[in-house]
């Protein structure tokens, strides 16, 4: 079963907040040199493996364990994987110029980019923008990266650019010293823990997003000197092709070709919406959620499109469909999406999934995910997490398959 919120939100949601800011006593000069002893700690840590454990809680109040674990040898080969539920989700590991990336329900196919000792170059290529996917920070230090590169990645991949508030001496939950510091972007805040005694980290915590569609995450880490052994084991390649992206991996999976199923969806005005009735027209469905993270991004694109696609005079209908919410009913639903789009001052035509049946039919496309299909009514693109240039991307598709005749002597359903 795939991940429901997609490998972007898997991985770069590991991140939470305490719902206090802190106090700082110190400066942002005297934060950016705790972060910067962080980084030399990691630097001159030589071979360890680290683990980040923790909790994600959703608006809804659902909770999820999320686990990082990562490692670095003593000749610079490293490791990264991620497991959500006891599950692993993905396996990173880059030597001997490669690194070699393997999906959860993706087995005959793997990414692959060339490695050539920055970690976070080659995630950037094998992840990218559209996956969000954030490396480690104690591999990008122990691997040379500088200041700068070690705050790019606290950002965990989906938080904007990150600015030093301010440091304080406090005491973690098991009374030991710690040093927190305290960084802000703009779509939210990071806390990190460092201890005193080694400079390095000992816990995160941050808020993603505002009002009632805040993200949270919270947990420590545990730093094992000593070479990682087995972790650094390549992945079973047999009989697998080779890729250079996760969105790759998932986009090579989905059954593109196949009609696409036919859902009945609800309006926001209480009336329902049978995707066969859009036959002739190019259907662009994008699947959220109002506590998927990435989502929020991808769906400023979407509003874009839905735009442009009502102002074209061409066969194009754009949607956002929003899944996957624990809600009570159709009406807490549509009230809970109301407000989120009003916060987020968000204008775009909105379909409701009842209990995800609609999501799950779709063959589970994750989220955030575009599905478009064209107007023989058949899957003809999928495209997962977000896209860097999504707007222009998206439309140039669109144009492509509103400009194609449809089928002669299709098969109604």
């Amino acid at each position: 079963m795939k991940a429901p919120c997609r490998l972007a939100l898997a991985v770069t949601l590991l991140l939470f907040t305490s719902g206090e800011a802190v106090a700082a006593a110190g400066g942002r000069d005297e934060g950016r040199a705790a972060l910067d002893k962080a980084r030399a700690a990691y630097r001159a840590a030589g071979a360890f493996r680290e683990t980040l454990e923790a909790t994600l809680e959703f608006p809804d109040g659902r909770k999820e364990p999320r686990v990082q674990e990562y490692g670095v040898s003593q000749t610079g080969g490293a490791f990264f994987t991620l497991s959500s539920n006891g599950k692993m989700v993905f396996r990173i590991v880059a030597r001997d110029g490669r690194m070699v990336g393997t999906q959860i329900n993706v087995d005959g196919r793997y990414a692959e980019v060339p490695f050539q000792g920055d970690f976070a170059a080659a995630l950037r290529r094998m992840g990218g923008a559209q996956a969000q996917l954030g490396p480690p920070p104690a591999v990008v230090a122990r691997l040379g990266g500088d200041l700068a590169a070690f705050l790019d990645a606290l950002r965990f991949g989906v938080l904007a650019p990150l600015e030093v508030v301010g440091v304080r001496r406090t005491e973690a939950g098991d009374g030991a010293a710690l040093v927190e510091v305290e960084l802000q972007a703009a779509n939210g805040q990071l806390i990190v823990g460092l201890d005193p005694a080694t400079d390095r980290l000992r816990e995160a915590r941050v808020t993603l997003g505002d009002g009632k569609q805040q993200v949270r995450f919270s947990g420590p880490y545990r730093f094992t000197p000593g070479d990682p052994g087995d972790a650094l084991a390549w992945p079973d390649l047999a009989g697998r092709t080779a890729m250079q992206t996760f969105a790759e991996l998932e986009t090579a999976a989905y059954p593109l070709g196949q009609l696409a199923p036919d859902v009945i969806l609800r309006t926001m005005d209480g009336g329902t919406l049978r995707l066969a009735s859009l036959r002739g027209s190019v259907v662009v469905l994008d699947f959220w959620a109002t506590w998927c993270v990435p989502c929020w991004t991808a769906l400023t694109h979407t509003s874009e499109l839905a735009a442009w696609a009502r102002s074209s005079g061409l066969p194009v209908k754009v949607f956002s469909v929003d899944t996957l919410e624990e809600v009570s009913g159709p009406e807490e639903q549509s009230r809970r999406v109301t407000g989120f789009l009003r916060s987020r001052k968000l204008d775009l035509p909105v379909l409701l999934d009842d209990e995800g049946k609609a999501f799950a039919a779709f063959h589970k496309p994750g989220l955030p995910s575009l599905v478009i299909v064209g107007k023989d009514g058949k899957l003809a693109r999928y495209y997962s997490g977000v896209l860097e240039d999504m707007t222009a991307t998206v439309r140039k598709e669109v144009l492509e398959l509103a400009a194609a005749p449809a089928e002669p002597g299709r098969e109604e359903r």
